[in-house]
């Protein structure tokens, strides 16, 4: 994949991410934030923070849970999501281990209408 359309990649499916979280936390208890490539969920009462952000050089998402480490992700061109190495896609980990820590904020189950899926743009 060509280096722009990676960042144009990450930048969307980031950006949709950090929108769906905050669609999902009715109550309030993170704190969602992304610029520039970083995004930053902070869990307002306990200050554990997850860390997302494009990594260019390889071409993947790094994920950084308090919960569960590290994780990269790839795109994967078939299904059109961001998927580990187990096949576990980006935003079901990151929902599932949000509805464990603040279950009464987030829901347990994932709607497609806030999918982070995204498509590559053509030139």
């Amino acid at each position: 994949m060509l280096e722009k359309d990676f960042y144009q990649l990450c930048e969307s499916s980031l950006i949709k991410l950090s929108e769906a979280i905050e669609a999902a936390d009715k109550n309030s208890q993170l704190d969602v934030e992304y610029s520039d490539g970083i995004l930053e969920v902070v869990i307002t009462v306990s200050k554990k923070t997850y860390i997302i952000n494009r990594n260019s050089g390889n071409q993947k998402i790094w994920y950084s849970s308090p919960f569960s480490g590290a994780d990269y992700f790839s795109f994967d061109e078939k299904t059109k999501d961001w998927r580990d190495v187990k096949g576990d896609e980006l935003e079901q980990k990151l929902f599932s281990e949000l509805s464990h820590v603040i279950p009464h904020g987030i829901p347990h189950v994932i709607s497609h209408a806030i999918s982070a899926k995204a498509e590559i743009q053509e030139n």
